[in-house]
This record gives C-alpha cells, structure tokens and sequence, in this order.
C-alpha cells in the first residue's frame, strides 16, 4: 500500500484466533514437522495499556509464534476481557483474524488506515514494543494490525 511515495511497512505476521491455542499448536506443528513453540500469555493492564474501542480493557491471550523465514504464523486464544479476538471468536468462531505490518511510526499508519475507511479498534503495548489493531474489512478486506517495535 503506497500513498505518496511511502509504504504502509513490510508484512510480517499473519494471526489466527482459536479457542484452544495448545491443541492449535500441536496441530500446526505435527502438519509442519517442527517443534510446537512455547504457549505464552498477554502480560497484564499495568503494563499493556490495552485500550479496546476507545476504553481500557483487561483482555488478555494466550499466544503462539510460529517463525518462518518470511513471515510468523501467531495463534491467539482469549482469555477474557474485551478484546477484537475475544469479539472476532464469538461472531465468526476461528479463523484468520489479522495481517500484521511492522511500522516506523505507529501514528502515521494509524493514520493512512483510517484515510483508507479503517477504525481503530485496540492498541496496546508489549515488552519491546507497541501494536494496534484497525478494522479494515470494509475496505481492504482485512483486519491490519500496526507493530512497532523499540
């Protein structure tokens, strides 16, 4: 996606919302013929800062990484609280849930996806960096989510 002259990031990440993220895992490793990765969770408010449709939220997940050359297959299994993957699992049960772009500046792509007819849904932070998810399923299809890192 290019707006004058300056693309939106490199894909990075493609994320699945499932129920259960161990059994997922185990699937998905068993099919690639690699280890399943390590189950981790979401850390807590005080350090995630998570805003979900413009209100503080204590949602957290459980997460999977599957690291490729080219891009990361993440798994994700809510926990509870609101979130967009606790939202996303009720009203389409698993499935894809995002693409993920690493940005430079949070703000400007942010920005470009909301020019382009997205809506913010839920920014964060992780330890190393920060993230936010737009709903862009109007318009290009996809939920996008931003990745920056520190």
């Amino acid at each position: 996606m290019v707006e004058n002259g300056k693309s939106l990031g490199r894909v990075v990440q493609v994320a699945l919302v499932v129920r259960d993220v161990e059994r997922v895992a185990e699937n998905w490793a068993r099919l690639l013929g690699v280890e399943k990765p390590k189950v981790i969770e979401t850390e807590e408010w005080d350090k995630t800062h998570m805003v979900y449709r413009g209100a503080p939220s204590r949602g957290r997940a459980k997460l999977a990484f599957f690291e490729f050359e080219n891009i990361v297959l993440e798994l994700i299994e809510p926990l509870g609280g609101p979130s967009t993957w606790s939202e996303f699992l009720e009203k389409h049960g698993p499935g894809i849930h995002h693409i993920a772009f690493e940005v430079e500046d949070m703000g400007e792509g942010i920005s470009k996806l909301e020019g382009s007819g997205g809506e913010l849904v839920q920014r964060g932070d992780f330890t190393g960096g920060s993230y936010a998810y737009v709903d862009a399923r109007a318009t290009l299809g996809a939920i996008i989510e931003l990745l920056s890192y520190r």
